[in-house]
């Protein structure tokens, strides 16, 4: 599983005789080259001052751990990433949302958000419940798939989940 913040994990998934499948993702780490149809659209322009400022409750620095980047592709699938000098930029290629987070000089991040999709509250809340589980490893998620949609799930199927687009 491969997204447009370019973190990938592999999961190794059981199919049940309802022709679900579940299973937990590897600790390795694999790459492969990613076929042209599944590669991001091409990048906006990346604009600094753009959108409603709020204060941010993580430090946007995080994202540059490579689960934090992936449990923030779980919650903003179609976003993409980029980093400017202390600034962190989101884009949403599909829905010209856009998301600047920066220090703020008193203290703190300060995060602008544009658009129609609230990209950070939804990353935001996403590395929250990951750090309320200690900030596991992708081993520590699983995948479920049925014939109705894929979800990912924290811990156990019962944990914290994330839906999939199909």
């Amino acid at each position: 599983m491969s997204g447009w913040m370019c973190e990938t994990v592999f999961a190794h998934l059981t199919v049940a005789d309802d022709g679900t499948a579940s299973g937990r993702f590897l600790e390795d780490s694999l790459y492969f080259m990613t076929a042209r149809s599944h590669l991001p659209p091409p990048r906006p322009p990346l604009r600094k001052g753009i959108g409603n400022a709020r204060e941010s409750r993580i430090d946007p620095a995080i994202l540059q751990c490579g689960t934090a980047l992936w449990v923030a592709q779980l919650a903003a699938p179609q976003t993409q990433v980029a980093w400017g000098e202390n600034v962190t930029f989101l884009i949403d290629a599909s829905t010209g949302s856009r998301v600047e987070a920066r220090p703020d000089p008193a203290g703190g991040w300060t995060v602008l958000q544009h658009g129609p999709t609230r990209m950070w509250d939804e990353i935001e809340k996403a590395i929250e419940t990951w750090q309320e589980a200690g900030q596991p490893h992708q081993s520590g998620f699983g995948l479920t798939v049925t014939p109705e949609s894929p979800w990912v799930w924290l811990g156990d199927p019962d944990g914290p989940t994330w839906n999939l687009p199909a």
